[in-house]
């Protein structure tokens, strides 16, 4: 079964997680460099899978931590340590070090000290949809986004918010009824977004990370009555389908999130970010490094732009990680009553 072959304290989804962050990274090369069409997999480019992994592995974790009984507030709170400061500090970096660099580099627009302060004031709710701010003045090129990656945390937040609510123990019976019927909804309204049905816009990029999400949840939920390798074939299956058809947005968040954790059970990567976990360094700061690298240093091969993003990727993911996010998450540790006596639980 699922819940047995899966060990939430033992296990390489870290890896896993660092290497969607990587492919992150690399789908935006061929946008920011301007390098030509980025391949896609059943109508869904590698940064978009990748995305697609991160929403199946926090629908599964998340719901766990809330389930397992701890309280409402302290799950919060940790949820917003966790994503909250990582966040603020990157916003602050874009806004008054990567803008005005970029003119110092060679950017032909300029840069407005007024820009970087709406950039933040509306992109502090974690980059919300309709109201947020893509650019800052024009210090990169008409229609480019200073850090396009962010979009998605919106979305994650609000999933957070659901699993949330979804705990309070009135809530307990129907659950899985609750997480079955907006898994449904997630999955109809993405089927409708790729017939055409409803104009494309930044509100339709939501439904498959929500469904990707959700069978995370469904997966946890029931994850002591799904035999592994017929869930497995099955997924394969559907995966190849959707590939085939180019209808991953729609079949493929359930099957995916399963075969990422099958994955993230059997790969011997446990050591990989047991300590330092740079993924979500490498996912905030990847693309104002690539958009810094494109103003400095326009006409790189692939190769030699992703050679030199993540030469400065990772040593702010590092920093990131060191001076931000991992002090935020101690904020969340339960404190010793007295020296030598366990935490409270």
């Amino acid at each position: 079964m699922l819940g047995e072959l899966f060990d939430p304290k033992n296990n390489s989804l870290n890896a896993i997680r660092l290497v969607f962050a990587c492919l992150v990274v690399v789908s935006h090369a061929w946008v920011i460099g301007g390098l030509g069409d980025e391949p896609e997999l059943g109508g869904r480019t590698l940064g978009a899978w990748s995305v697609l992994g991160f929403f199946g592995i926090s629908g599964y974790l998340i719901t766990r931590s809330r389930l397992n009984g701890q309280p409402a507030a302290r799950f919060f709170r940790a949820r917003f340590l966790r994503i909250y400061p990582g966040f603020l500090v990157a916003l602050l970096m874009v806004a008054f070090v990567f803008a005005p660099l970029s003119v110092v580099l060679g950017s032909p627009g300029s840069f407005a000290l007024e820009q970087s302060l709406t950039y933040v004031a509306r992109n502090l709710f974690l980059y919300p949809p309709v109201i947020s701010q893509s650019t800052i003045g024009t210090t990169l090129a008409d229609g480019e986004i200073w850090n396009g990656a962010l979009w998605s945390l919106f979305w994650e937040a609000c999933c957070y918010v659901g699993i949330g609510v979804l705990g309070i123990t009135a809530l307990r019976a129907g659950r899985s009824l609750v997480l079955a019927v907006t898994f449904l909804g997630a999955t109809g309204a993405s089927l409708a977004a790729h017939a055409g049905l409803i104009p494309a816009s930044e509100l339709t990029l939501a439904p498959p990370l929500i469904a990707a999400f959700t069978g995370g949840a469904l997966l946890y939920v029931y994850a002591d009555r799904i035999r592994v390798l017929p869930a497995v074939a099955a997924s394969a299956i559907v995966l190849l389908i959707s590939i085939m058809t180019g209808t991953a947005t729609v079949l493929a968040p359930l099957p995916f999130a399963l075969i990422v954790f099958v994955l993230g059970a059997v790969l011997p990567l446990r050591r990989v970010g047991a300590k330092r976990d740079l993924s979500y360094g490498i996912y905030i700061y990847g693309v104002p490094v690539q958009n810094l690298l494109e103003v400095w240093l326009p006409g790189l091969s692939l190769p030699w732009y992703l050679l030199l993003t993540f030469a400065c990727v990772v040593p702010l993911a590092l920093a990131s990680f060191t001076w931000v996010e991992a002090p935020a998450m101690r904020l969340n540790r339960p404190k010793l009553s007295k020296p030598g006596l366990p935490a409270a639980r």
